[in-house]
């Protein structure tokens, strides 16, 4: 009888000892994910907090070299740098030069262009050059000279047709095309693409550097993530 009612605390205290251990690991769990839970909102947070974010404060630089009548300017526009910039205009600083191959002459304080492909091409670059300068906006800019870049043999129809499109009033750029300052500003356009000194339009460089070619102008999206720091973007991964 002894033993019995021994082995019957014994079952009493084990049992005892098992639901404490039990509730201690509760509890150490119910803390362990409250901490995590608590972890992680704070890192959305920052993830959120553009001063935790060093690819948006140091954004890569991307300087496009083309004429408005080219057929390479324009597949690389409608096909790598209208999409690329829409994804990923947080983490671009993007620069467009609208001349070519064109050349500049200066008589009597006026400025005279030749162009690749003609006058019509001239005009163009004015158009684009002025909707760049007037906008202020690189991605409105880009938006309008990606749509405009479909007909530019048409400028001014081109304009209108994307000016709607996008809500914009095409009256000043037609304006500034044809007056002194848009000549300046195609001139201005023509002094960073003399210094260049492009062997092919398009040319674009990313963060100064004119490398591999090639392989910005087939994958546009993916030169450009490689140079974007961690973590890397949705439209990257």
């Amino acid at each position: 009888m002894g033993f019995y009612l021994c082995s019957r605390y014994r079952i009493i205290v084990l049992i005892l000892v098992v639901l404490i251990m039990w509730q201690i690991y509760a509890n150490y769990s119910h803390f362990m994910l409250k901490k995590s839970t608590t972890t992680s909102a704070s890192n959305i947070v920052q993830l959120e907090d553009d001063s935790y974010n060093t690819h948006k404060q140091d954004k890569v630089k991307v300087r496009v070299y083309y004429e408005t009548l080219c057929p390479d300017s324009k597949h690389f526009f409608v096909r790598h740098l209208g999409p690329v910039t829409e994804k990923l205009s947080d983490f671009l600083d993007v620069t467009l030069v609208p001349y070519g191959k064109a050349t500049t002459t200066e008589k009597n304080g006026q400025y005279y262009f030749k162009c690749q492909h003609q006058e019509e091409e001239c005009y163009a670059n004015k158009i684009h050059a002025c909707s760049i300068d007037i906008l202020n906006n690189i991605v409105l800019a880009v938006k309008i000279t990606v749509c405009m870049i479909e007909d530019n043999y048409d400028a001014d129809g081109a304009l209108h047709k994307c000016a709607k499109q996008l809500n914009i009033e095409p009256e000043p750029i037609i304006n500034c095309a044809g007056t002194t300052h848009g000549s300046e500003l195609l001139k201005k356009y023509g002094d960073d693409t003399h210094i260049l000194k492009p062997t092919f339009i398009p040319t674009v460089t990313l963060n100064g550097s004119r490398d591999n070619q090639a392989a910005i102008l087939k994958n546009f999206l993916l030169e450009v993530c490689k140079l974007i720091a961690m973590p890397l973007p949705p439209p990257c991964l």
